[in-house]
């Protein structure tokens, strides 16, 4: 499977003047979006809830503007979080989850 850039890095999440979140999330966040659903393929509706694990902050950002701007988790019970919140969550001595686990 190809892993294509999320279009996050480098800052760009954080760049929102005009329209720069909109080119950034149909130029390089539109091909990472197909590739989400295409892991999902089997499942497509909301009925089933699906996770995304975003692998750096950047990706978090740019993952989370997708989901978003095109209403993934109402049509299709896809929600994300970063790995390090799962690899805290995993940690032996942390007493409270450091994960709500919601839908975002």
């Amino acid at each position: 499977m190809h892993n294509y850039c999320c279009g996050g890095g480098s800052g760009l999440t954080v760049m929102s003047p005009n329209n720069f979140a909109d080119w950034r999330i149909s130029v390089a966040g539109r091909m990472n979006f197909k590739q989400i659903l295409d892991a999902f393929a089997d499942q497509p509706g909301p009925e089933v809830k699906k996770y995304v694990c975003a692998p750096c902050s950047n990706c978090k950002g740019q993952i989370r503007d997708i989901l978003q701007y095109y209403n993934a988790l109402e049509r299709s019970g896809i929600t994300y979080g970063g790995l390090v919140e799962l690899i805290v969550n995993a940690m032996v001595d942390v007493q409270e989850p450091f994960i709500k686990w919601e839908m975002h």
